[in-house]
């Protein structure tokens, strides 16, 4: 260790150290650790804020809804089949549609809090863009509550 320190002190001051045959591995060796040490860091950090899965059934769907709206939840499902006449406000489609109308109700019993629809061309996808939709509310919320603690809510003004 001193030898070192003498080492940066000479190399410094403008002196002159031969260079051992071994130095030229171990800094070889020291940059492919800290690459390899970068990647495992890399992935960890891309596999920790990947999306959330998706639900894979109703019932995974309604253990979700249940975390994500605390004080209740109501939804319902429309199923549309070939050449049924549907609503105006209806997407463009090929396929039949799934149309899923949700509420979240608020703390006060009874009163809804949200109420949204979403359309899509299978069952699964419907409850998986509901339950989207209800986790950028969350965020939308967070942040919103952020910027009032930091008195940045320039948008009600």
């Amino acid at each position: 260790m001193i030898a070192a320190g003498a080492a940066l002190v000479l190399a410094n001051r403008g002196g002159h150290l031969p260079a051992l045959p071994g130095d030229t591995l171990v800094i070889a060796a020291l940059i492919a650790v800290m690459v390899a040490a970068c990647v495992l860091i890399f992935l960890y950090l891309r596999r920790n804020y990947r999306r959330a899965k998706p639900v894979a059934d109703q019932w995974q769907a309604l253990a979700v809804m249940g975390e994500l709206c605390p004080y209740g939840w109501q939804a319902q499902i429309t199923l549309y089949g070939w050449g049924a006449p549907v609503p105006d406000d209806a997407p463009p489609s090929r396929v039949p549609l799934v149309e899923l109308e949700w509420k979240q109700f608020a703390e006060e019993s009874g009163r809804i809090a949200v109420a949204r629809k979403v359309w899509a061309p299978t069952i699964g996808e419907a409850l998986q863009s509901m339950i989207e939709d209800r986790r950028t509310d969350i965020a939308l919320e967070q942040i919103e509550q952020a910027a009032a603690e930091d008195g940045d809510i320039w948008w009600n003004e």
